[in-house]
């Protein structure tokens, strides 16, 4: 006759063959021959391999989701960071130079035609709402990334640019001098 199996051998029996968890209804060391105990167990591990499977399966795509949005952010902040910062560069040089008193402007802008192109290019800013400065560079991006030249996102800040150069006290800021 052999002995049961020994704590060191890896159960946990006691040495009359009962269960050591037989308090607590555990069944982690039940001997049973019954009927259909082996095909339970293998029941409840599919069930729990199952249950597993799809939390895992759920988890990865919530990732794959979060992966893919941080992506998208990443990407379009690198985009329209630049041109937004030169928007409002270009929004706050037009705002500024418009409201210094005439007699400055008049030494700063030497004749009346660059103060005349200085108004319009103000008030062509003033058209173009920050949304709607949105919209455009958006609908460009969406365009098959055709570059901004046609539009007026462009056009202004490089007008801006080409009167400030003809204003030698006017320090022109490098993050407008820069290519979108």
């Amino acid at each position: 006759m052999e002995a049961p199996p020994s704590r060191e051998e890896g159960t946990y029996c006691h040495g009359n063959g009962g269960d050591a968890a037989a308090d607590d209804d555990s069944s982690w060391c039940d001997y049973s021959d019954s009927p259909g105990h082996g095909s339970s167990l293998h029941m409840e591990w599919a069930h729990l391999q199952d249950q597993l499977h799809k939390m895992g399966y759920r988890e990865g795509i919530t990732e794959g989701r979060k992966d893919a949005a941080q992506e998208g952010f990443n990407l379009g902040h690198r985009q329209s960071a630049p041109q937004g910062y030169k928007w409002g560069l270009v929004r706050g040089i037009t705002s500024a130079l418009a409201s210094v008193q005439d007699s400055l402007k008049e030494k700063l802008l030497l004749d009346a035609q660059r103060r005349g192109k200085l108004e319009d290019l103000r008030n062509s800013v003033r058209e173009i709402p920050p949304e709607a400065a949105l919209r455009m560079f958006h609908e460009s991006i969406i365009q098959d990334n055709a570059p901004l030249v046609e539009s007026s996102l462009q056009a202004i800040p490089n007008d801006l640019l080409l009167l400030l150069r003809e204003c030698p006290d006017v320090q022109v800021p490098e993050e407008l001098k820069r290519a979108p």
